[in-house]
């Protein structure tokens, strides 16, 4: 009997769990997965030094051909090439005895015909006494005022003669018309040289110099319809090994038409060379930067999206929702945009983890700064 009850009691527990299990059939909630990760970025105002890059040439304020004014064999070569002169050093001798040879005989023409003339005055006196006591005639007056007038001209002539002989010997001596740097010398000591020889040496004036450069008209456009000066931009200029050129330039000139195969126009700056380290006609990169920067709106070129409509960037607002957000991009300063209209201050936009955001869905913002990218635009200004 005592079997019977402990048989009858494990039946009862087997059909009481089995409706437990039974009666518990409604299924348990799915918890909902957590928002995606993303990494947004604050947009900032920033001061900003607006540029341009073009490339320049650099190009001598002032380069003279040196040439022979006169026939002659060179006697002298004074300067070191690719040395530094100063205004009036003597560069070039050019042999003179022909010169000297050449004043002296001007010199005793011009003796000659001023004896001449002492003459011709004395006949004349002489005559001019006669006629007026009547015992000269008048032609004979006539005859000595025109052998004196012949004589001072003939003193005229002998005088030009002897200015232009001894303005050939001084051309014996070719002198630096300016301070510069003097090339190659064409010709050696000894060679017969003279107007149509063509350039001895080209001088060439180092500091300070020109950089000139094209600018499309249309940008010159813009910046003049924009109200700028001159005065309010500076050049700086990056070398061939990539350094940057320490001094500034400002502009000096603009060009009064434009380049009609490529519509620019072609403008010069001027710029100290104090350690020569420019020379005549080298390609530089040109930077004309704004001297007063002005804030700007900015966002890291993580965050510009581009579709069939145009640049936008995904917008997370305050309750964490994403929403797209069209904008109007200016230009790019490095790792950075330049955002004309579109967004305000402050706003958070997503730089990584697009593919995870869909606008009106809800994101785990996770802030990144801009500082970094900031001091590396800045850096490289």
């Amino acid at each position: 009997m005592i079997r019977n009850r402990k048989l009858g009691l494990a039946i009862v527990s087997a059909i009481s769990a089995l409706l437990a299990a039974c009666g518990d059939s409604t299924p348990k909630q799915q918890q909902a997965p957590p928002p995606p990760s993303v990494v947004v970025e604050p947009v900032k105002l920033h001061d900003l030094a607006e540029e341009r890059s073009f490339t320049g040439r650099i190009e001598a304020i002032d380069k003279v051909q040196i040439r022979a004014r006169v026939q002659g064999y060179l006697k002298a070569r004074n300067f070191e090439e690719g040395a530094e002169v100063k205004k009036d050093d003597l560069l070039f001798e050019i042999e003179p005895e022909p010169f000297e040879l050449a004043v002296n005989q001007a010199s005793a023409n011009l003796a000659n015909a001023e004896a001449a003339q002492t003459l011709a005055e004395q006949t004349y006196q002489r005559a001019l006494e006669l006629t007026d006591r009547g015992t000269a005639s008048k032609a004979s007056l006539d005859s000595a005022q025109s052998s004196l007038r012949q004589a001072q001209a003939n003193v005229k002539a002998r005088q030009a003669e002897l200015q232009t002989a001894q303005l050939n010997l001084s051309y014996t001596r070719i002198m630096a018309p300016m301070a510069g740097r003097i090339g190659r010398s064409a010709y050696s000591v000894g060679n017969l040289v003279g107007p149509d020889s063509g350039s001895l040496a080209l001088l060439v004036r180092q500091d300070p110099v020109y950089v000139t450069f094209p600018v499309p008209y249309s940008l010159l456009l813009r910046v003049k319809r924009g109200g700028r000066s001159e005065d309010g931009v500076f050049i700086k200029l990056r070398l061939a090994d990539g350094s940057m050129y320490e001094p500034e330039g400002q502009i000096a000139f603009e060009d009064v038409q434009a380049t009609s195969s490529t519509d620019s126009v072609t403008i010069r700056g001027k710029i100290a060379n104090p350690k020569r380290l420019l020379i005549d006609q080298q390609l530089v990169n040109v930077f004309v930067i704004r001297r007063q920067p002005e804030k700007k709106l900015v966002i890291s070129q993580s965050a510009l999206l581009l579709d069939q409509q145009g640049p936008y960037v995904l917008v997370v607002d305050d309750q964490n929702k994403v929403s797209i957000t069209r904008i109007t991009v200016g230009e790019q300063r490095g790792p950075l945009i330049v955002v004309d209209s579109g967004l305000n201050a402050d706003q958070r936009v997503i730089v990584s983890g697009h593919q995870k955001a869909r606008p009106g869905s809800v994101v785990d913002p996770q802030t990144a700064s801009m500082s970094s990218t900031l001091s590396t635009t800045t850096a490289k200004r």
